[in-house]
């Protein structure tokens, strides 16, 4: 029923239909209670001879995105055809304004779906009832910001007047007071909790001592303290505490962040400010500066290095391994186990780190390395091997189409294209001029890599190796740049790989 500019309450008849709820406010629960809604609905239904009402969807909530869900599964339904008509109780439970109103209509009517409004008896969108439904939803619209305009002046006089509206902050609970008629209650004041308070003690004197954000959510969280909702700590979270000045005893004008006031713009108290002190503080003002933002500098979660990322490789499925955080150690894990193909273990990064800092330590170049290296060129020149460095490559190609077509398996062909590769990385002409750069990396900087700065750690790696590969957590293997062979056949100390405590490894070349 895409057409409903001629449509009759008549031709409704047979039709399937869902029933679409909009809770309202306590102020409105007797003209349209939920359960008033639901029976009317019901009734007209019935007396329109449609079939079905096997579904509702309910809009529960309030603001840009109440009932987002339930909207998005009638559209959904609709989209699928599992009913013809949506009927609502009046045009004011539909939409808040006519813009939203515009779009629901608009999407339900792509969808096939007729929307029939029950207080308005009218078919949306027919040309006889267009008069009535555009004035009923400009009525709907100035009612509901004149709601609007009165929430936000009551919640405005609130808080001019020094009471606290709204979640309770963490560390503070609300202050119970006698009312004159002999009622007992809370009128808007704010007491320490006495419990709670020590943690946002804590949290501020952790932020002006320099601590990272996340370095002070991990830590509340490894000692089991959580926010009110019992969730745990993040750096977002942290910061919503830190800049919130009511910890100082402060109270803050009410200001909405995206909607109008609904008040004069010229009024002496628009706009953020201090009201005074009408709360107890938790900390001292020279407590909360310092755990401020240095001139404008945003507060920093701790950031974690991962200087082999760009080699290592997982030994199980090939993949690259990644830098990860668990809120205790830092890892390298499998990018193909994230995707759900592979079963590798994650490896600690500290250990596969200090096992490339051992593996540098062990390569010791003599000092005649320059002359050593030039023989191995003209050997390598004279030895005529360009023939076979060809039929390597050649062999290479055959090898991968044989894998394609299927007639060997992936890890025969792992296995033959490592081998051919490594020979092909041999027959690499070495260059002095790179090398002597290598060298001199690796006499200043590569007994000493795990002591440098951190912005200096991924340099050296990416140089040296085509990758790193890491099996069931350990180093197993070191894929070395071929042209580096030579200085590195040199360098690498054969003997006391397994005596010296740590895991063994290999050295391979690969082009």
């Amino acid at each position: 029923m895409r057409n409903t500019r001629h449509l009759l309450p008549a031709d409704l008849l047979g039709r399937r239909w869902r029933g679409l709820i909009r809770e309202s406010t306590q102020a409105q629960q007797d003209k349209f209670s939920p359960e008033r809604q639901r029976s009317d609905i019901i009734r007209a239904a019935g007396e329109l001879g449609m079939v079905g009402g096997d579904r509702w969807y309910e809009r529960v909530g309030s603001g840009e995105t109440e009932g987002a869900a339930e909207i998005a599964a009638a559209l959904a339904d609709a989209s699928r055809g599992e009913f013809d008509v949506l009927v609502c109780f009046a045009t004011s439970r539909l939409a808040r304004n006519r813009y939203e109103a515009v779009r629901l209509k608009r999407d339900f009517a792509r969808a096939g779906v007729v929307i029939y409004f029950v207080a308005e008896r009218l078919i949306s969108g027919t040309y006889a009832g267009a008069l009535s439904e555009g004035i009923s939803e400009v009525l709907d619209e100035h009612a509901n910001e004149e709601r609007r305009m009165y929430v936000a002046g009551g919640m405005r006089e609130r808080h001019l007047s020094g009471r606290w509206q709204g979640r309770i902050p963490v560390g503070f609970r609300k202050q119970l007071v006698d009312f004159p008629d002999g009622s007992r209650g809370w009128d808007g004041a704010l007491d320490i909790d006495p419990e709670t308070a020590p943690l946002v003690r804590r949290i501020f004197t952790e932020a002006a001592s320099g601590a990272p954000l996340s370095r002070i959510a991990v830590g509340l969280n490894v000692d089991g303290l959580r926010r009110v909702e019992g969730q745990p700590w993040a750096p977002n979270a942290l910061r919503e505490v830190l800049r919130n000045q009511v910890y100082m005893g402060m109270l803050v004008r009410y200001q909405r962040d995206r909607a109008p006031h609904y008040y004069d713009t010229a009024d002496k108290h628009d706009g953020r400010r201090e009201l005074g002190r009408p709360f107890p503080g938790l900390v001292d003002d020279a407590l909360w500066q310092a755990a401020q933002p240095r001139e404008g500098v945003p507060w920093k979660s701790a950031t974690h290095v991962y200087p082999l990322s760009a080699v290592t490789r997982c030994g199980r499925c090939g993949s690259r391994m990644q830098g990860a955080f668990s809120g205790k150690y830092r890892y390298y894990r499998c990018a193909g186990r994230l995707a759900g193909v592979c079963e590798a273990r994650h490896a600690r990064a500290d250990k596969a780190e200090a096992a490339f800092a051992g593996w540098l330590e062990d390569i010791e170049l003599p000092d005649d390395w320059r002359q050593k290296v030039a023989r191995i060129e003209v050997r390598t020149v004279v030895s005529g091997e360009r023939d076979r460095t060809q039929k390597i490559a050649e062999q290479l190609t055959r090898l991968r189409n044989l894998y394609a077509w299927g007639d060997i398996s992936e890890t025969d062909y792992r296995e033959q294209s490592t081998s051919l590769k490594s020979e092909q990385g041999v027959m690499v002409k070495p260059s002095l001029g790179n090398l002597e750069t290598i060298a001199e990396a690796l006499r200043h900087v590569g007994a000493s890599w795990a002591s440098i700065p951190e912005d200096r750690k991924r340099d050296l790696p990416g140089r040296l190796l085509r990758s790193i590969i890491i099996e069931e957590g350990l180093v197993t293997t070191y894929v070395a740049r071929p042209e580096l062979k030579p200085l590195l056949d040199l360098g690498v100390v054969e003997a006391t790989v397994a005596s010296i405590g740590r895991p063994r490894y290999a050295v391979r070349y690969s082009a």
